[in-house]
């Protein structure tokens, strides 16, 4: 009996452990975007990548603070808990990337393998002084254009836009709804750690029901009225227009 409570410890034990994430990076980048989240809404936002070749994290650059214990609250208003409005946050550690998020109270995740294929164009421009080439891909319902640097040689970039010859400066999609531009770039070798047993694991198309459930239905308000039902909902709808523009048009693509 000693021997079987022994093999389950370890068992739970290995699981929580192998849902800890750890990897060295080499850089750390700051993006600053313009968002348009719905036909008359756009959000300012900025996100922080930190990384190598292999292994990155990307997060709205509040998140970063938080989720590496950085954050410091200053003042009467506690942004830690307000945190940024894009709350997904990319995480790929021995080629396996993780997207996961916190919808109302709800911690969620998902896998998926990376899969973007590029072009490689001749054309080049200077982006904060340093000079970029031309990619581009067909991802998520949307033509994405990358400007990417060899002097950089991490094949990083923003959101799960990896897998280029160099580091991305700039990423747009061609409607120019989604647009980030490099701002600072610079060394970091300390390490990234996370844990993600929090986190549910669940199917991407699953994920991205539970959190639309979350975001844009009562299910997160079961005891309600009648009356406050039909106003809450009503202001739902509302949001749900406001935030009709995903990034991932196609999440399927």
């Amino acid at each position: 009996m000693e021997n079987f409570f022994l093999v389950i410890t370890l068992s739970i034990s290995t699981i929580i452990f192998s849902q800890k994430i750890s990897f060295n990076p080499t850089i750390k980048v700051t993006y600053d975007s313009k968002l348009q989240l719905g036909e008359k809404y756009y959000h300012n936002q900025r996100f922080v990548l930190v990384g190598n070749s292999q292994d990155y994290y990307f997060g709205a650059a509040q998140n970063y603070l938080n989720d590496t214990g950085q954050y410091e609250a200053k003042g009467a208003i506690d942004t830690g808990i307000i945190s940024d409005y894009f709350q997904e946050r990319v995480i790929k550690v021995n080629s396996k990337a993780t997207v996961y998020t916190i919808a109302m109270s709800s911690k969620i995740r998902y896998e998926e393998p990376e899969t973007i294929q590029w072009v490689l164009y001749s054309e080049t421009k200077v982006i904060n002084g340093v000079k970029c080439q031309m990619a581009a891909t067909n991802k998520f319902g949307r033509r994405w254009i990358a400007y990417f640097s060899k002097d950089y040689p991490q094949s990083l970039g923003p959101y799960k836009f990896t897998g280029l010859p160099g580091l991305v400066f700039e990423l747009y999609d061609t409607r120019d709804d989604y647009h980030f531009t490099a701002t600072k770039v610079e060394k970091n070798s300390k390490e990234f750690t996370f844990n993600l047993s929090a986190y549910k694991l669940m199917s991407k198309k699953n994920y991205l029901q539970a959190k639309y459930n979350m975001e844009f239905t009562l299910m997160g308000f079961p005891q309600m009225d009648e009356q406050m039902r039909k106003e809450s909902q009503a202001m739902f709808d509302k949001k749900k227009v406001m935030y009709n523009n995903p990034l991932e048009l196609k999440p399927f693509e």
